[in-house]
């Protein structure tokens, strides 16, 4: 039986993804080449800047503790070799 919600979770599970690549790139720059776009963009910490980094930490968190029902959306299989195959 299809869930019909699954559209619209895997709509998210994109959204929090490309947020989070997003975040990752930008923190990237930080660590590398002293370079801060989001506050280049917008300011240092002005509350658009606040909020996209709050949005950056809820889209990290949004994949860690959703990650099992991300991968059963998705239809993810594990990796071979590792302790979830292994178990089976």
């Amino acid at each position: 039986m299809r869930n019909y919600n699954d559209g619209y979770m895997k709509g998210i599970d994109i959204l929090a993804a490309a947020v989070l690549a997003v975040g990752g790139l930008s923190w990237g720059a930080v660590g590398l080449f002293e370079v801060n776009p989001v506050e280049a963009v917008f300011g240092p910490m002005s509350p658009i800047s606040r909020l996209i980094y709050v949005l950056f930490g809820l889209a990290a968190v949004y994949e860690i503790f959703f990650y099992r029902l991300i991968q059963r959306r998705w239809e993810c299989k594990p990796w071979p070799g590792t302790a979830e195959t292994r178990a089976a």
